[in-house]
């Protein structure tokens, strides 16, 4: 059957010649883009990375010359099939692939045995299928079937591929179970076990061939061309802001940071993001952020500073619905949203501004991820706000720093608080580390430690509120919010959002939203009182002139002040009376539930020190300090060092990205659509779901899946009784739970705001 086309992809039909070129090309290109700092972390004993990296990108998708594999193609693109077979379809190619590398390894000069176990890994598991640890175990003969009798008579139907570079050998059945098995006495396991250096190339190597075979299946490049002058950028964007560059702290830290992997401990307002992109310069960049809202708000203030020229990516599980509204509102074409969101899905772009879920759940080594750990090899990163994660995921991102600062990856940790072991972590583990500290001089915070209920102070809040125009109330759980809202509302006459708004995780996207985009509206700001929990520590920038706020842990207490006076540098502030009021009795909400009772108590018993006085930004790191390093940390630190042991002995695995994601998270949470709007707006969300299953076309598909997000919000499944689940929409469940837009959902009892 010389001559016959053999395809690679049926949508749009792509022969295997042009796409594995693709692949080929895209491998070359990302090493022209990259190499120096590619060739850097390539280990020195190994053969050259260039010429491994075309051998595996010739042979990748060699399999698909199962007959098969091309009759279910041609079925697709409607032409005839090449012969009738009796064999699995569902037999993965990438497996077949590998046999035909081993058959021209010799050739090809590859005869160390490991390394011709990990360039036959790297093909053979560019793709994950379930079936493929059946198909290697030991009594299971149907891979040998098919090889002896579909991929042997056949495979001179791939004499066109020389022309890439491949030998073309009669391909074999000898040996491949053990290359790729995972059992004790296989060559791979050696490699593991005996061998870290093939271990790291072999993730370098995997991970480049998926970038570059997912980049050329989406007709994109590996790699976006980088940003250029980013100092020129920064100090431009800072001069517009009317501040004076020529005396910038900055510039000042950059010499002794630059090209090292940095903690930035410095006082909220002082201009952390500057420093993080100047230290970045023109590399490669994620940044991420533990919340939506604040990578959203982080996204607009990048572009601000580059410009929008489709380089700068958003990356977190509601990106399309902000990308959509985004370019709505400039005038754009969905057609650029879909580009957008597809370079960033490839992590292709020179700034991507990130959730760390997006990059970190790699840590659980689901399969695949390598290309995520091989494409930060080469990248800069960014962890803005470490402390809001809760101790199992600050384990995991931790983690995986360094793991990847030792592929060749380099950080920079930004924070108001560390908690100390966090900060030992790094210095033990993390190489060629600065720690550079900045710290407000000015004072901004009087603090009062009020020993009472939060709830009894309603009228001390709305004199405040009428005092200072703009009041700030921050309690640990959704059901205390809902409750001093509700109390607040009734000492106001009932008073409109336009004087009292309530923040939480627990409303759907799209009223969640208008709320958000009300209190970051510079141009027509909030004045009034917000109630909200922790959704507003992490990045949000926002100011007010006055705090009340239940007592909890002392780095969260900080990262709450860090919204009162945030945009005050210098100069001196009114502070006869205290700006901050914190609250701390019996009922205080969430203790035991959100926070570890002994966190909050000692936080107390420091606070009393500082009660009445000026607190400094020094101050107040020392508070955190003392916290961290006492006795009352001691429950946090262990669930921290148990994640930190089970991720070293490798027992936190995930099986797939979905399930990294829950391993992530904590949690299993569900998509929910509360009763109440489900039975309001029931024919619109038909509608959508409809359009979501069926339309083949991708852009009304994006378009109607990002406003159905917004009738949505994430519920712990443990949250939800089967009791109160009324039905499932495609993958979204209907749930019985009371809500409205101005309160949001109403549980029976305190939980948690992160979801």
């Amino acid at each position: 059957m010389a001559g016959v086309v053999i395809y690679a992809k049926s949508k749009p039909p792509e022969t295997l010649f042009d796409h594995t070129k693709a692949v080929v090309d895209n491998s070359l290109s990302l090493l022209n883009a990259y190499g120096k700092r590619l060739r850097d972390s390539w280990p020195e004993s190994l053969a050259d990375l260039n010429r491994l990296l075309r051998i595996v990108a010739a042979y990748h998708d060699l399999g698909k010359n199962y007959t098969p594999f091309q009759n279910a193609l041609r079925e697709s693109i409607k032409i005839e099939p090449l012969a009738d077979s009796r064999l699995d379809p569902q037999i993965p190619h990438s497996f077949l692939s590998a046999a035909f590398f081993l058959a021209d390894a010799k050739d090809l000069g590859v005869e160390d045995q490991y390394l011709k176990a990990l360039l036959t890994r790297a093909i053979a598991f560019h793709h994950h299928r379930d079936i493929m640890e059946r198909l290697l175990d030991p009594d299971n003969e149907l891979l040998k079937e098919v090889i002896k009798e579909d991929i042997q008579p056949n495979y001179e139907r791939l004499d066109f591929m020389k022309g890439l570079g491949i030998i073309l050998n009669k391909p074999g059945f000898k040996g491949i179970k053990r290359v790729l098995s995972g059992t004790w006495d296989s060559y791979w396991e050696s490699v593991v076990r005996n061998n870290p250096v093939y271990q790291r190339a072999y993730i370098l190597l995997s991970g480049f061939l998926m970038k570059a075979d997912h980049s050329a299946s989406a007709h994109l490049p590996t790699e976006f061309e980088p940003l250029a002058n980013t100092k020129d950028s920064v100090l431009k964007y800072l001069a517009e802001k009317k501040i004076d560059v020529s005396s910038l702290w900055q510039l000042e830290a950059l010499d002794s940071i630059r090209e090292r992997n940095v903690i930035l401990i410095a006082s909220t307002g002082m201009g952390k993001t500057e420093l993080a992109l100047l230290w970045n310069g023109d590399a490669k960049l994620f940044y991420t952020l533990p919340l939506r809202t604040s990578v959203n708000a982080m996204f607009s203030r990048m572009l601000s500073v580059f410009g929008d020229d489709g380089r700068i990516g958003l990356l977190h599980s509601t990106a399309s619905a902000y990308l959509l509204e985004e370019i709505e509102k400039g005038g754009k074409q969905d057609a650029e949203m879909v580009g957008l969101m597809d370079r960033a899905r490839q992590l292709s772009l020179p700034l991507s501004v990130s959730t760390a879920d997006q990059l970190f759940t790699s840590t659980f080594k689901y399969p695949g991820y390598e290309k995520v750990y091989a494409t930060l090899s080469y990248s800069n990163i960014v962890i803005d706000e470490l402390q809001a994660y809760n101790p199992e995921i600050a384990a995991a991102i931790l983690w995986g720093l360094k793991e990847v600062t030792e592929l060749g990856s380099r950080f920079c940790l930004m924070t108001a608080t560390l908690p100390g072991f966090y900060m030992d972590f790094v210095k033990d583990n993390l190489p060629d580390l600065v720690i550079e500290k900045r710290f407000l001089q000015v004072s901004k915070h009087r603090i009062e430690l009020v020993r009472k209920n939060i709830n009894d102070y309603c009228d001390s809040i709305i004199d405040s509120w009428k005092e200072k125009g703009r009041v700030l109330v921050v309690v640990n759980t959704v059901k205390q919010a809902q409750k001093l809202y509700e109390e607040l509302k009734i000492r106001l006459d009932n008073e409109s959002e336009d004087n009292l708004m309530l923040l939480h995780s627990g409303f759907i996207l799209r009223d969640r939203s208008l709320k958000e985009n009300k209190l970051l509206d510079d141009d027509n700001p909030f004045t009034g009182i917000v109630v909200s929990t922790q959704v507003v520590e992490a990045s949000l920038d926002i100011d007010f002139p006055v705090l009340f706020t239940e007592i909890a842990p002392a780095d969260s207490l900080v990262q709450r002040m860090g919204r009162v006076e945030r945009r005050i540098r210098e100069g001196k502030l009114n502070l006869e009376n205290p700006n901050v009021y914190v609250f701390w009795s019996d009922e205080t909400s969430g203790v035991g539930s959100v926070y570890e009772r002994s966190l909050v108590s000692g936080t107390g018993g420091l606070l009393e020190n500082y009660s009445g006085r000026l607190l400094s930004e020094e101050d107040k790191q020392e508070i955190v300090n003392t916290l961290y390093y006492s006795e009352n940390a001691k429950k946090v630190k262990e669930k921290f060092e148990k994640a930190i042991e089970m991720l070293k002995l490798g027992i936190l695995k995930a099986k797939n990205r979905d399930d990294a994601q829950r391993l992530f998270r904590d949690i299993s949470s569900v998509e929910c659509i509360p009763l109440a709007v489900y039975e309001k707006e029931e024919d619109v969300i038909l509608q959508l779901v409809e359009i979501v299953e069926s339309s083949k076309e991708r852009i009304p598909r994006l378009r109607a899946a990002s406003e159905l997000q917004g009738y949505t919000l994430s519920v712990k499944r443990s949250r939800i009784p089967d009791s109160k689940i009324v039905k499932l929409i495609g993958s979204t469940v209907v749930i019985n739970i009371p809500y409205d837009a101005s309160t949001g959902i109403q549980y029976e009892k305190e939980e948690s705001p992160f979801v």
